[in-house]
Order: structure tokens, then sequence, then C-alpha cells
């Protein structure tokens, strides 16, 4: 066998390190190179991706702190215009006053209906921007874009979920 020939071990030897050093070469000049540009391309596009997805997210919270204040105004709108009702009320005679609490009693249905209306339309648009925040994020993680629907059922169930 020629491996076991002790004279031709100084030839085999030379060979083993001309292709040592020729497979070395080849892969530190060409094949990691490629590999580590794709690794940092990869990185970067993920957090990227990430960044983006925290912005969301903290637009998200801006348009949530926006409707909690003016739920909570539109609210102390309502007590402050029925406090002052039920003051002027108790000023006037006794038949005014039965007058009064009926109109008082209009007044907070119509103040309700608009808290209301005014949370369900911050709810929608919040419920738009997260189902928005919801596709992106979707997307920027697994490179698929969801449909609108799935998106909108995730956020109809979290939210149903949460009370």
């Amino acid at each position: 066998m020629p491996q076991m020939d002790f004279t031709t071990y100084a030839p085999q030897f030379v060979w083993l390190v001309i292709s040592f050093v020729l497979l070395y070469v080849l892969m530190a000049r060409m094949a990691l190179p490629r590999i580590e540009s794709i690794l940092s391309m990869r990185e970067r596009r993920i957090e990227g991706d990430l960044n983006e997805a925290a912005e969301m997210g903290r637009k998200a919270e801006a348009a949530q702190k926006n409707f909690d204040k003016v739920t909570s105004e539109t609210r102390a709108r309502a007590q402050k215009l029925a406090s002052e009702s039920r003051a002027a009320a108790n000023t006037a005679q006794l038949a005014r006053m039965a007058k009064k609490d009926a109109e008082l009693a209009e007044q907070a249905k119509k103040s309700d209906a608009e808290i209301t209306a005014a949370r369900n339309k911050a709810m929608g648009s919040l419920r738009d921007v997260a189902a928005d925040v919801a596709q992106a994020a979707a997307e920027k993680v697994t490179g698929n874009r969801i449909s609108r629907d799935v998106a909108l059922q995730a956020i109809d169930a979290e939210i149903k979920a949460r009370g």
C-alpha cells in the first residue's frame, strides 16, 4: 500500500500542506467574507425591524394615552355639567326642580352617548393602528404579510380577553 510506504511520506506531506493551504486561502478569501457579510446584513435588517416595531409600539401607546385623556376630559365635563345643573335645580322651586331633573337625565344620556361615541371612535382608530402595527411587525419578523382580517381578529380577541 502506498500509504504505508515510508519513502512516499515526504511527497504525501507536501501535498497535504499544499491542499490545506489552498483550502485555507479559498475559505479565508472567498467563502468566509461572503458568509460574514450575509450574517451582518441579516443582523442589521433584524435590528432595523425591531426598532421600527418599537417605534410603532410607542405610537400606539401615545394614541392610547390620547384616547384616555379625551375620555377623562369628556367625563369631567359631563360631571361638571351635571353638578352645575343640580345646584341650579336646588335653588329653583319644587316644580321647576322636577323639570330640571328630567332635563339632567336627558343631558346625562346625551353625555354618555357622546362619551360612548368618542370612546368607540378612539377605539376604532386605535384598533386600526394596532392592526397596522401587527401587520408590520408580523411582516418584519416572519417576512410574510398577514391579512388585515387576521390582524383584526387577533386584536379583537386580545381586547375581549383584557375586557
